[in-house]
């Protein structure tokens, strides 16, 4: 679910680093297709607001309820999710100051950029060229973030490393 004005959603978090009043969702209901990841009769609804990193200086202690609450609201505002907060079972939420505790920098889950200048072939490449024996693995790096990616990250750069030492 984008935004309104989605290009202002992303000058917000990536440029400015301010948490939009009108922002983006996904929202994904797994127990649509895989009925063991919730009881009967009930749903597995995983909800994702980009934010910005932490160079923001949001308080995430202090307005995460706050931005809870704000979430909520557009959900049901703009979807059929009707009186969410009286379904909720269970509910687990991760802030930027999660991530940054977990060992994130500055909890920016996508790394340098999640803008077109910084998207698959254009990040920084798994052989860091400066150093003869380096290698970049992870979300920041090439092909990008999300796990799928990261896992092809980690690939290419044991295949590079392969290559490399092969004839030792």
């Amino acid at each position: 679910m984008f935004s309104e004005n989605y290009s202002k959603n992303l000058t917000e978090i990536f440029k400015t680093y301010e948490v939009s009043e009108d922002f983006s969702m996904y929202i994904r209901n797994a127990s649509i297709i895989d009925k063991t990841v919730a009881p009967a009769g009930m749903s597995n609804i995983y909800i994702l607001v980009p934010m910005p990193n932490n160079k923001s200086g949001f308080d995430w202690e202090r307005d995460k309820m706050r931005i809870r609450e704000r979430i909520l609201d557009t959900l049901e505002e703009r979807t059929p999710l009707k009186d969410i907060r009286k379904k909720i079972v269970t509910e687990h939420m991760i802030t930027p100051l999660d991530w940054e505790k977990s060992g994130i920098y500055q909890g920016a889950v996508f790394n340098l950029a999640h803008s077109f200048d910084q998207l698959l072939m254009l990040r920084p490449h798994n052989k860091f060229e400066e150093a003869d024996n380096m290698y970049l693995v992870g979300g920041g790096t090439h092909p990008g973030s999300g796990l799928p990616t990261i896992y092809e990250s980690g690939r290419i750069a044991a295949d590079l490393i392969s290559e490399k030492y092969k004839d030792r």
